[in-house]
């Protein structure tokens, strides 16, 4: 079986779960089909931070970066029967939430050709649940996304650590901010991390207010209070980098620090909708 996924290089923690979970050795990270050197540099980075990550977990795979055309030859050639394909876009994809789902959309139907299903490793990401709803149920093949009692989640945050999570901290404390592992690593400076997050909660709805960016600094410095740090692992705990990106963001903003735990069990729930009957239900423990 094939698997294809289109995720952004955040979840890299829950796609690697997806990896394990699923028992498949062959992994091909997808290139673009362009002789643009700037864009094969950026492709080349992030697929690298997915690469690292599966590195770190010692899975014994073999990993290839092809365009989607050359893996599709590679599989008839040598007779591969199973296979995980990977798209991986940047973070910072989510400022154009419209052009977001665009490339989405282009990447589903650039797999359909060679997978059996596709995977989405997004939520909502700015864009709105109908306009998700049909790039899925237009698409040539099967398409899960992480859901919550059906409905799309709204973003990677929630992904990690479930919606209702999400409402009863903000609910707890309105000025809450989330960062994970992923994101601290992709975007390490506390400015450049709050213009992230304020890209993406502006959204195509309201772009003109993501360029005030110095305006909308200072009200978030007004109003947020603390700063969740999310850890999947003792590793994640123990990471040296990582505590110090989310003590310097909350030292340059006056924030509290609240650990908390995440998980990969809403991507895994996603594997599982895909394929309910499927020889790794039985593979691999959550």
């Amino acid at each position: 079986m094939h698997i294809g996924i289109i995720t952004c290089e955040i979840l890299r923690k829950e796609i690697r779960d997806v990896i394990r979970k699923t028992g498949v050795d062959t992994i091909f990270f997808v290139l673009p089909e362009t002789n643009n050197p700037a864009i094969d540099v950026i492709i080349k980075r992030v697929n690298e931070g997915f690469s690292c990550e599966l590195a770190e977990d010692d899975m014994h795979i073999e990993i290839k970066e092809k365009t989607i055309e050359r893996i599709g030859k590679e599989i008839r050639e040598n007779g591969i029967s199973d296979s995980l394909i990977i798209k991986v876009m940047e973070l910072r994809m989510h400022d154009c939430p419209d052009k977001l789902l665009a490339e989405i959309e282009a990447g589903i139907k650039k797999m359909s050709s060679v997978v059996d299903f596709v995977i989405l490793g997004y939520g909502l990401c700015g864009s709105t649940g109908s306009e998700v709803e049909r790039v899925i149920r237009e698409a040539d093949v099967p398409v899960v996304i992480p859901r919550d009692r059906g409905e799309i989640l709204n973003n990677c945050i929630e992904i990690a650590i479930g919606r209702e999570k999400v409402q009863s901290l903000l609910c707890e404390e309105i000025g809450t901010f989330f960062m994970t592992p992923a994101g601290a690593s992709i975007i390490k400076e506390p400015q450049v991390i709050l213009e992230s997050t304020i890209n993406i909660m502006a959204g195509r709805m309201n772009r003109s207010a993501a360029v005030d960016t110095p305006r909308i600094i200072k009200l978030m410095k007004n109003h947020y209070r603390r700063v969740v740090k999310i850890c999947y692992s003792e590793a994640d705990e123990d990471d040296r980098e990582y505590s110090e990106t989310v003590d310097n963001f909350a030292k340059e903003f006056n924030l509290d620090i609240k650990p908390l735990k995440g998980s990969a069990k809403i991507m895994l729930d996603a594997l599982t909708k895909a394929q309910p009957h499927h020889k790794w239900q039985s593979q691999v423990k959550r």
